[in-house]
């Protein structure tokens, strides 16, 4: 939080508050090593005891800091009243003690219900301490792609260390025991953050419950923003925004008015677990359904229709199924997962959604609104006010997006149906990442679909290689001319703003009206009745070829880093590649064959490919003068 100045430290005790800063930093990380060790490892009795200690004296020291800095404060009234929730905790704290004391014996012991609420009070300080943190910085004035970019990083870092924990996999006595080490976690943690979905381990059985949880608070932190998240919380429990931070949040959520951040924000956050919720709830029939024999439990059911309607959302991929949505077809299940209703009816939906982009949603929601009540004023046969029977178009930006997404699903599907009339090669491989080989009934499954089931199958793999990566096809039985399709849509990608990553479609799109205009000798621009700033090609321009660079030169580090000996076809590389830097995370089987050097690139990828190399290239060059002047013009030739 920014502190009121009324509300900081008297001159004569600024001392004493730089002590206290150091001693709430130390007992921060105290308490997350704390919760760390309590939850992530398998402690001993005695040392079980010495963590439960720490946990009280951290309690104390946060107790303690928030009653030393209102007593030192200038006006005490107002650091309570900006402060209220800090005290209101502590309120509750006492309240629980007492309340335990009483009921000690009729519940549990009275020790084990001392350090639960010793460890609620611990996480509600931190989080907390962290939306204090997120304020500050965002009101800090640092560069909103410093920001971003630190933001991720920090993230992935986290997630990585969480990943390593003993409680995130299976123990020796599992079936699926397979020690992990930190380049596994990491690659793990930096998909999950950015989005992406390669996978190096199998999700559903190479991590317990706790490391999937974690992954997926990775996607959906990553998926909408870790800043956005904090900023959202901080207004929750009553924070202001600075006009700083109202700048910084607002260049993050691609919105051009600094009032219309707040609205924008919430709608962000309303809209996505909206979406997610009834996701989840649609999903539910299809994870019930018998799989290959046996039924899934109702909260194993509710948990795989949470978890794959966050990654559908968030254009992540991530399945808890080894072959993704093509579990059932080599073993046989009489309705195999990509024949659910729900693949096409709610996974390609959300897919699409989440790629649209928050303000185009939010356009999308607004013009919706305004048409439904026009023409319940028209159904009441009233005349109404004008404002309200006024329903204001959609933006430029808008329809570019809409437009070009849909005649990129069409024409992707279309073309994926013409080069793949027959099929590729042979593949022995059933799966988005095969982590094992699986033999087939059928030498080539996509052989075996009737036409129908074909054009599902295109129109599906259309929408998830922008930029979602779950699958229902195999993507190593896909021809070249089908390899090199897919990995001009994961190129491509989806909209600004949202969550899905590449190249983004607006992009594109001003790419083609620069070919037309210079066709038609056109010196402007121009969609829709409507000329197209010079400010907003340039910045198409720079994405463009950063982005066709950042896809070669991985190409090429793949290249180089493969195993010697091994007979990898370019093709396959030149996919891999797209499929990092795009975020998408479909797979024709590299990805288990990467060495070190091979997951350190692809880590690289896909860091940048969702942060995006322009976002990079402005973090890096932040301090770069603008330059007042220009120089003579003098022409060059061109074709």
């Amino acid at each position: 939080m920014i502190l009121n100045k009324l509300s900081k430290p008297k001159a004569k005790y600024r001392k004493l508050v730089a002590v206290m800063n150091v001693l709430l930093a130390m007992t921060g990380l105290g308490a997350v090593v704390a919760l760390v060790l309590e939850y992530g490892s398998d402690l001993s009795p005695t040392h079980e005891r010495w963590v439960h200690n720490l946990q009280w004296v951290v309690l104390a020291v946060f107790v303690l800091d928030r009653f030393v800095r209102g007593w030192v404060a200038q006006r005490r009234r107002t650091y309570f009243r900006e402060n209220w929730l800090d005290f209101a905790l502590i309120a509750a704290v006492v309240a629980a003690i007492a309340i335990a004391t009483n009921l000690r014996g009729s519940i549990r012991s009275a020790g084990t219900l001392y350090v639960l609420v010793a460890q609620a009070y611990i996480v509600l300080a931190l989080i907390l301490r962290g939306i204090n943190l997120n304020m500050r910085l965002a009101g800090s004035g640092l560069p909103p792609a410093w920001l971003l970019v630190g933001s991720f990083a920090v993230l992935a870092a986290v997630g990585s260390g969480l990943l390593m924990l003993p409680a995130a996999t299976p123990g020796p006595d599992s079936d699926h025991y397979r020690p992990i080490d930190y380049m596994d976690a990491l690659f793990t943690s930096v998909s999950a953050t950015c989005v992406t979905g390669l996978v190096v381990r199998d999700t559903g059985q190479d991590f317990t419950l706790f490391g999937q949880v974690v992954i997926l608070v990775l996607i959906q932190l990553g998926g909408l923003g870790m800043m956005l998240f904090g900023t959202a919380l901080a207004m929750a429990v009553g924070k202001s925004l600075s006009l700083r931070s109202s700048a910084a949040v607002g260049e993050m959520l691609a919105v051009d008015t600094v009032g219309r951040v707040g609205r924008t924000m919430w709608f962000v956050i309303v809209t996505t677990l909206a979406l997610e919720a009834l996701g989840a709830l649609m999903f539910y029939g299809m994870f019930t359904a018998p799989q290959g024999g046996q039924t899934l439990a109702t909260g194993e059911a509710i948990w795989q229709s949470i978890f794959h309607s966050i990654s559908s959302f968030c254009n992540a991929g991530f399945s808890l199924y080894g072959r993704n949505m093509m579990q059932g077809v080599p073993e046989g299940w009489p309705v195999a997962l990509r024949d659910h209703w729900q693949i096409m009816g709610v996974m390609a939906p959300l897919i699409v959604l989440g790629g649209l982009g928050f303000p185009v949603l939010q356009e999308l929601c607004r013009y919706a609104f305004q048409r439904g009540r026009r023409l319940l004023a028209r159904w009441r046969s009233t005349i109404g006010s004008i404002q309200a029977s006024t329903v204001r178009p959609l933006s430029l930006h808008a329809k570019i997006v809409l437009t070009t997404t849909l005649g990129l699903l069409v024409l992707g599907a279309a073309g994926l149906l013409l080069f793949e009339s027959t099929g590729g090669g042979n593949a022995p491989r059933i799966g988005q990442h095969p982590l094992r080989t699986v033999h087939t009934a059928e030498p080539n499954d996509w052989q075996g679909l009737s036409l129908l089931r074909r054009v599902r199958e295109v129109t599906f793999q259309s929408v998830t290689a922008r930029t979602a990566g779950f699958n229902t096809i195999d993507m190593s039985e896909l021809s070249q001319a089908g390899k090199l399709w897919m990995c001009g849509l994961m190129t491509i990608g989806g909209s600004p703003g949202g969550t899905a990553g590449g190249m983004k479609t607006v992009t594109f799109a001003l790419l083609i009206l620069a070919a037309v205009a210079a066709l038609r000798r056109r010196k402007a621009l121009e969609a829709f009745r409507r000329r197209i700033a010079v400010d907003a090609f340039q910045r198409a321009v720079a994405i463009a070829v950063l982005y066709a660079a950042l896809v070669a030169v991985v190409t090429l580090l793949l290249s180089v880093a493969m195993r010697p000996g091994a007979d990898v076809p370019l093709i396959d590389v030149l996919f891999e590649a797209s499929s990092a830097c795009g975020t998408v995370g479909l797979s024709t089987g590299l990805t288990e064959r990467l060495t070190i050097l091979g997951k350190s690139v692809i880590v690289g990828a896909m860091f940048i490919g969702r942060l995006g190399p322009l976002t990079l290239l402005l973090a890096m060059t932040a301090r770069q003068r603008h330059v007042d002047y220009a120089y003579a013009a003098e022409n060059v030739v061109i074709g």
